[in-house]
């Protein structure tokens, strides 16, 4: 079996990879730099009773990380359970992406686990959509080129900043408002943060659609507020929610022994 983990700067996400590329079972925990090398191991091997599945079936390991301090942690949890030293997504692992960008080393990983698993399933040219701490968007072209990344606040970080900048705005839990136009703090601070989130989205895909000369884009959509943002967009997306751990599981395949 596989187990391609996924680091991000709010979560790490876990998926369980059979022989013929189903997922056995998935989970996300909290993005911890405190945490040590046992506490990861002691929280994967929970992971694995909790579904039932024998960590020492794992054979196979693929890591991403956009949070280097937290990686080689991970990396060590997943060595002392398995056995397997994770295989890192960097330079000199193959991806058979064709990638334009000035520095290929500032792409994180995650947004080419993305990439990977979009251009096995879709046509391009395409967005990608990653609503996590950060909302970003991946460009492919009409060659399956990636073009380049746009980032964004996301969400929570942006109710966050208006929780800590302004003086009588409340912390605010994301969830949906009663309706467009608010009637109380609450529901305002809602309405703008998720309704604008989605203008956003809308609003961006369109002009990524202009500069790129083309009528109509494939948009995806991926993350863990992804649901959240979605039915207040007027853009058809995509969702996937195991995009990312999709593309891991592509990119162990082309780089198998």
């Amino acid at each position: 079996m596989l187990l391609a983990v996924d680091i991000g700067n709010s979560s790490v996400a876990f998926g369980v990879f059979d022989p013929n590329g189903r997922i056995v079972f998935q989970s996300r925990a909290e993005a911890s730099v405190g945490k040590s090398a046992d506490e990861y191991a002691v929280l994967l091997r929970s992971l694995f009773s909790f579904y039932g599945v024998d960590h020492g079936a794992v054979d196979r390991c693929i890591l991403s990380s956009v949070v280097p301090p937290v990686t080689h942690t991970v990396a060590c949890a997943v060595e002392k359970l398995t056995g397997v030293r994770p295989l890192e997504i960097g330079p000199g692992v193959k991806t058979g992406l064709n990638i334009k960008i000035d520095t290929q080393a500032q792409l994180g990983s995650d947004l080419v686990a993305d990439a990977v698993a979009a251009l096995a399933e879709f046509k391009s040219p395409a967005v990608i959509v990653n609503m996590g701490t950060a909302t970003t968007f991946t460009v492919i072209d009409r060659q399956g080129i990636l073009d380049g990344v746009i980032i964004a606040p996301g969400v929570r970080i942006s109710m966050d900043a208006l929780a800590q900048y302004g003086s009588e705005l409340p912390d605010i839990s994301v969830a949906p408002p009663k309706r467009l136009i608010g009637k109380n703090t609450q529901d305002s601070v809602r309405s703008g943060v998720l309704y604008g989130h989605a203008a956003m989205l809308d609003g961006m895909i369109a002009r990524i659609a202009d500069e790129l000369k083309e009528q109509k884009l494939t948009a995806i959509a991926t993350g863990g507020l992804a649901q959240t943002v979605l039915p207040y967009c007027k853009t058809e997306f995509a969702y996937r929610r195991d995009l990312t751990l999709q593309g891991l599981y592509l990119i162990a395949e082309k780089n198998k022994r």
